[in-house]
């Protein structure tokens, strides 16, 4: 136990002896669990930002001229038998001419002095949280129903955000790779330069027959260290930042979407610092004994 204890004290002396490098270290270190976390947070709450936009997909149908209110129903009962089609609500004319009027402020009947506005209908579709949704071949199917004169649709948009969020997450741990790949060579260096401060010490520590774990420990209790530092920083600053979003989404926008972070995220993140800074150590202390 005091042997433990004295290696561990080690390892803090290095990281005092060296503060310049140090900082580098951890900073570098912090850098990459940073970013590493937030591209996990955006990965994860991205399908959640995609269900809302899902939730905002419609498909809005107008039935011809000559179609009744009871018609336009069956009609509607038809398009929700359609595979995919969760509800499906009939506007009357009536319901029409408010609609009208709340969204462009003029009355339709004042001045045209009757209603032009047809029947139609507001589909919405199921949806599944992990594919990406194909409207298409329901917008077909209501387009070849009896009485439907035109079908428009307004998802194109959501689609192509969910084309682009499916790139950015297969390239999400190429990108992971370059910043914990930079973190290990961060590391190496810096333990490397500790091993060139302390060459004389580590030779006489050679001709008393000191064992090659015995020397190599306090410098990978060096990397353990500044990995540990870097994700004290990192995991408080990610919350920051997420519930800084938060915030700006919540007062600045009309978006029902609140960020969240999984608490086991941290914890990865401290064993991810923990196995940078043992493999960028340990490559370091490899040639001690040579």
């Amino acid at each position: 136990m005091d042997k433990l204890l004295y290696l561990i004290s080690e390892g803090f002396k290095n990281v005092w002896r060296h503060k310049m490098t140090t900082f580098t270290a951890v900073f570098s270190l912090f850098l990459a669990l940073y970013f590493v976390g937030l591209l996990a947070v955006a990965g994860e709450n991205t399908k959640s930002i995609l269900q809302y936009l899902r939730s905002k997909y419609k498909i809005e149908v107008f039935f011809k001229q000559d179609v009744e209110f009871l018609s336009a129903k069956s009609i509607s009962a038809s398009i929700l038998k359609i595979k995919g089609v969760r509800s499906s609500t009939v506007i009357s004319k009536d319901d029409a001419v408010r609609i009208f009027k709340d969204q462009f402020g003029e009355d339709i009947l004042a001045i045209l002095g009757y209603n032009p506005l047809p029947i139609s209908a507001v589909v919405n579709l199921k949806r599944k949280s992990d594919q990406l949704l194909d409207a298409s071949p329901i917008v077909n199917e209501i387009k070849i129903l009896d009485g439907v004169e035109q079908v428009r649709y307004q998802g194109h948009l959501i689609k192509k955000i969910e084309r682009t969020y499916a790139k950015i997450m297969k390239y999400f741990p190429f990108t992971a790779m370059v910043f914990i790949l930079v973190a290990v060579l961060v590391i190496y260096n810096t333990v490397k330069l500790s091993i060139f401060a302390r060459k004389e010490l580590i030779n006489s520590l050679k001709l008393i027959g000191a064992t090659k774990l015995f020397i190599q420990m306090p410098f990978i209790f060096e990397g353990l260290i500044d990995g540990f530092m870097a994700s004290l920083i990192a995991s408080p600053l990610i919350l920051v930042t997420i519930n800084g979003v938060n915030y700006m989404m919540n007062n600045f926008t009309s978006w029902n979407i609140q960020l969240s972070i999984e608490p086991i995220l941290f914890l990865w993140l401290t064993l991810l610092s923990g196995i940078i800074s043992v493999i960028g150590s340990y490559r370091a202390v490899l040639g001690i004994m040579r």
